[in-house]
């Protein structure tokens, strides 16, 4: 780990941590925005349940983020607070930076994992492939941040300028098994519109919010790993900040809309024939709640044709992720 110069008479350092600091500013403002706008959702859907494993990882992809934004910003708020550090400072921060990140990666991913599987109905196979594949990700983003912590330049505010090649690797395999589960996540819905249950509302809605998540999730990434490998000032870790607004975002999202689809807060449970539905209940190993939901034969009520929310094709089946 290497400390660069002091800023102390270059305004083009100054410039650019000062930006930096508008950046992280704007951040912080934007997720304490999004925290706010769904809080009665959160509270309804998330709060009033009980403790799960679904519940630990929405509090990890909602507030940790936000957490670690307001820990970066009290460093230095417009570039102006007079700090300075230590090498073994820096390098300590790094690390909690470091595990930061990668714990909520890793949570957003798993999320993501439980959605596939339950579009695939509860495949042990596939629950062991993903979870195999999933295991040497996360072994390998490890080792690669354990590799390329001490071999990052900061300057004296501890802002990343240059970092080594293998770093970009990390981005890499993040952005190669999103891929594979926005694959297997599309493969399944397009299999679906085939046999007819693909297009119910609950699964065009399902697979549009994966579509989504998996979007801003690459592009961020893709970017981050462009900045990390090009530009070499104080810039570089610009789009840190950004990761974490996009992977809160999301992944509290992916488990908001499903709980708030499966039970709208306007409309009766009774009003919905549930008599005639043939419900499936498999309990994931990591959420203990229910993750697939199949009709048959289940003619819409009333309820359901005005809200939306159950919709029927005969012989078809609905996989919907209730985390």
């Amino acid at each position: 780990m290497v400390l660069s110069g002091s800023p102390d008479g270059d305004p083009l350092i100054i410039t650019n941590s000062q930006n930096l600091s508008y950046s992280e500013v704007a951040c912080v403002v934007i997720l304490t925005w999004d925290v706010i706008i769904t809080l009665s959702d959160e509270v309804e859907l998330i709060w009033k349940r009980r403790w799960t494993a679904a519940k630990v990882m929405y509090l990890i992809a909602r507030y940790l983020p936000w957490l670690v934004q307001l820990a970066l910003l009290a460093i230095n708020v417009n570039g102006t607070t007079g700090l300075s550090f230590t090498s073994g400072q820096c390098a300590a921060w790094q690390i909690v930076q470091g595990t930061l990140l990668q714990a909520i990666v890793t949570t957003v991913d798993v999320i993501l994992i439980i959605r596939v599987y339950a579009l695939y109905h509860g495949s042990r196979m596939l629950l062991v492939g993903l979870g195999s594949l999933f295991s040497a990700e996360v072994a390998s983003l490890c080792y690669i941040l354990v590799k390329v912590t001490p071999r990052l330049t900061y300057n004296d505010e501890c802002y990343v300028v240059s970092s080594p090649s293998i770093f970009q690797y990390y981005w890499v395999i993040s952005l190669a098994f999103e891929t594979l589960l926005f694959t297997l996540t599309v493969g399944k819905f397009l299999d679906g519109i085939r046999q007819g249950w693909g297009r119910a509302v609950m699964v065009q809605q399902f697979v549009a919010d994966g579509t989504w998540a998996y979007a801003l999730i690459f592009l961020t990434m893709l970017v981050n790993m462009m900045f990390y490998k090009y530009v070499h000032s104080e810039l570089t870790g610009i789009c840190y900040t950004w990761l974490l607004v996009v992977l809160s975002f999301a992944g509290s999202r992916l488990v908001l809309n499903p709980r708030a689809r499966a039970a709208p807060p306007d409309v009766d449970l009774s009003d919905i024939e549930l008599a005639s539905m043939s419900i499936q209940r498999r309990r994931s190993v990591f959420t203990g709640e229910v993750i697939s939901l199949t009709l048959e034969h289940a003619p819409q009520s009333p309820a359901s044709e005005k809200t939306g929310y159950v919709s029927y094709r005969e012989d078809s089946e609905v996989a919907s992720t209730i985390v």
